[in-house]
């Protein structure tokens, strides 16, 4: 009877560990869909960061937030009936979340390296285009007015080809020396990215943390659970 009472009071005591990982999961699965939608409608506003391939992060990001909460449910409900299979299946797909989300969290560090190149390639390609294609024309004041910058480098992209400084670089009309933007757009438009991978990084990173903890503490709960019910 002892016994019992202390493998009941080891399993309970587990069982609120693990319930209290899945309330953090479950906090970080709502961060994780309102970061995925915040950058989905953040990379949507550019055609040219449309179609890269760091786009595709954020839906991962906020499609694994989805998931994350269903898991959870099923976390919630096994344990809550101390039913083994769902458990084990809760385990199994947490360890998956896992190693998914560590792969993010790296794939969106390494792609920060890229961006530099990407943000100079499309500035240098709307600044070429500018004086004959309106698209062009219209991303680029676009960039400039929202970033605050001017030209790829400065406003002596402009000025180098014989080109009017657009209205879009100067604060403020008239647009004189004083009120132009001192900022390049490559280096605004790496920052931004710069900034945008960062968040994925450390999203993922946060969500891989909870799910290795959720991880850890079922396979404690089965191996308990397992005990528990022999002896029982």
């Amino acid at each position: 009877m002892g016994l019992n009472k202390t493998k009941n009071s080891s399993l309970n005591c587990i069982k609120v560990l693990h319930y209290i990982v899945i309330v953090y999961i479950l906090c970080v699965s709502l961060c994780l869909i309102g970061i995925g939608i915040y950058l989905i409608s953040s990379f949507h506003h550019y055609d040219f960061t449309k179609d890269h391939d760091y786009t595709i992060i954020p839906i991962i990001l906020l499609c694994s937030g989805f998931v994350s909460i269903l898991v959870c449910i099923l976390g919630i409900f096994g344990s809550k009936v101390d039913n083994l299979c769902l458990i084990k299946l809760y385990a199994a797909i947490m360890c998956i979340m896992l190693i998914m989300e560590l792969c993010i969290a790296i794939a969106a560090a390494i792609l920060r390296t890229n961006l530099e190149n990407y943000a100079t390639n499309t500035v240098n390609d709307l600044m070429s285009n500018y004086a004959n294609d309106i698209n062009a024309e219209t991303q680029l004041n676009q960039i400039q007015k929202q970033y605050e910058c001017c030209g790829a480098n400065s406003v002596v992209d402009y000025l180098a080809t014989n080109m009017t400084t657009p209205s879009s670089c100067c604060s403020a009309p008239p647009c004189a020396d004083k009120n132009i933007y001192p900022k390049g757009c490559v280096f605004v438009l790496k920052e931004y990215f710069d900034q945008k991978m960062l968040m994925m990084s450390v999203s993922a990173f946060i969500a891989s943390v909870g799910n290795a903890f959720a991880f850890a503490f079922s396979l404690l709960y089965i191996s308990e659970l397992g005990r528990y019910k022999q002896i029982k």
